[in-house]
């Protein structure tokens, strides 16, 4: 319809009703106008002279009387062009200003917490782990991962494997027997330190998993708290 995409182009309900009424009913002065679509005067002469300055409206004066008429439709094509114009001169400064924002945001490094649930819950985290495709330091709770998700552990890290994702996993030493496989590097500590929750740093992340018939994830997004644990783990990598 006309009068909605006049609107979004811009055009008030006075400006839309005006300019329909001068395309079809010709030239008209203020006061007839006003009349004849039930527009307060003063309105009237505020919306032509938007109509004017949008460059699809002008005026004359004929015996003292300043008269008002539509231009060409085509006019309003003008208009679009302008307007598109506009916009990808704002997407250009847009794309400038998000990554400002980016960087602030980086700086201030926020801190996000979130908290999942079940095997459909875990699932997302680890198919997150491979989209970001950062290498992954996790410090095991036994063997939770291929005991909870059978199949799926195998395709993960089949799938790890084809993205060229590097993964280091701490272990108990009971676990010595592990199948290697390629982009994964061992480490064994005593059995002592053996403990029935998993962390994971990948990125500026870190994943808390308690496994439990029904597994429960915390997942950290801060910069500073994934270097801190990062850093705890090399020293027991290093160690």
């Amino acid at each position: 319809m006309i009068e909605e995409n006049l609107s979004k182009l811009g055009f008030s309900p006075s400006e839309i009703k005006i300019y329909l009424h001068l395309l079809k009913n010709g030239s008209s002065w203020a006061n007839k106008i006003s009349s004849e679509t039930k527009i307060n005067r003063t309105n009237v002469y505020e919306a032509l002279d938007r109509l004017i300055s949008k460059g699809i409206a002008s005026s004359i004066t004929k015996n003292k009387v300043k008269w008002y008429e539509s231009k060409s439709p085509d006019s309003i094509t003008s208009i679009i062009n302008e307007k598109g114009e506009e916009l990808n001169h704002l997407r250009s400064q847009l794309a400038k200003d998000i990554a400002g924002l980016r960087k602030m945001q980086s700086e201030k490094n926020p801190l996000e917490a979130t908290i999942f649930t079940g095997k459909k819950g875990l699932r997302m985290l680890f198919d997150e782990i491979l989209d970001i495709g950062k290498p992954i330091s996790l410090i095991a709770a036994e063997l939770k991962f291929r005991n909870f998700f059978g199949p799926y552990f195998e395709l993960w890290h089949k799938m790890r494997i084809e993205r060229g994702i590097k993964q280091r996993t701490i272990f108990a030493k009971k676990f010595k027997t592990l199948e290697k496989r390629r982009l994964l590097q061992y480490k064994f500590v005593d059995d002592k330190y053996t403990n029935p929750t998993t962390t994971i740093i990948y990125g500026d992340n870190c994943l808390f998993i308690q496994w439990d018939t029904e597994p429960i994830a915390i997942k950290i997004s801060s910069r500073n708290i994934a270097k801190s644990h990062l850093n705890y783990f090399n020293m027991l990598w290093n160690s």
